[in-house]
């Protein structure tokens, strides 16, 4: 028996990395998962991976266009007919991302656009099928750049701390839905969107010695967390914002 047995998960962004550890993680625990993502191949990729098309369906979405938003969760809702769990979680460092004297405004949009709006949107039409289906859990994407702030990356710090108010609104309203609220806050994670700094070695060890756990993240880390949050083990927990970051911030 599984702790998600009978049990429908959301989880955007579920292509690579985060994402799709927390699809394996939820289905291995017994969820039939909707795996969106922009990138259709990607998705599919991770479909195979957890196995069985009783288990998962695939689904094309642009998370910052409500209509495609409205018409994943429709498609999630004919198939299975509820929605119970949403790991909210596609985002972006935008590669043209920069100090607050240098950024452009098509890079705050388009950063804006995904980590804030796109999450904004999946929670407003996920909730409303939940709440029709006797409630939930949600745990959105944060970061531990939600509390601290790094050089370079205006967009993506402001677009983070926007989620752990987002995170604490939808808390609140929610609760009467009986719709729980959290957030996972990771540090340096391995995946295909931190690509670029991996190939830095300096970086990555001046990194890993900062942090108290003496290594870098790795995708699982996060799923487990999203586990946890989504799972019973949490039902009295909402609102909260839970980092998985090796004691970076603390320091």
């Amino acid at each position: 028996m599984g702790k998600l047995d009978g049990k429908v998960a959301v989880i955007t962004g579920a292509g690579s990395g985060i994402g799709r550890a927390s699809a394996e993680l939820l289905a291995r625990e017994g969820a039939r998962v909707a795996i969106v993502d922009r990138d259709f191949a990607r998705a599919q990729e991770t479909a195979q991976l957890i196995g069985g098309t009783d288990r998962a369906i695939v689904i094309k979405a642009n998370v910052t266009n409500e209509s495609e938003v409205a018409e994943m969760v429709a498609q999630v809702l004919r198939e299975w007919g509820q929605i119970d769990l949403l790991h909210n979680h596609a985002g972006i460092l935008h590669p043209k991302d920069a100090s607050i004297l240098e950024i452009e405004e098509k890079t705050i949009d388009e950063t804006l656009g995904v980590n804030v709006k796109g999450q904004m949107l999946v929670a407003k039409h996920v909730a409303r099928a939940m709440s029709k289906t006797g409630g939930g859990a949600i745990v959105s994407t944060a970061s531990d750049l939600s509390f601290v702030a790094l050089p370079g990356v205006c967009g993506y710090v402001t677009s983070k701390a926007a989620i752990a108010g987002l995170t604490r609104s939808m808390a609140v309203d929610l609760a009467p839905h009986d719709i729980r609220v959290n957030a996972v806050c990771p540090g340096f994670i391995y995946t295909g969107m931190t690509a670029g700094l991996s190939a830095n070695t300096e970086a990555l060890d001046s990194m890993r010695d900062s942090y108290l756990i003496k290594r870098l993240g790795q995708p699982s880390d996060v799923a487990s967390a999203v586990m946890y949050l989504l799972s019973r083990d949490a039902g009295f927990v909402t609102g909260s914002l839970l980092v998985v970051d090796g004691g970076h911030i603390v320091q």
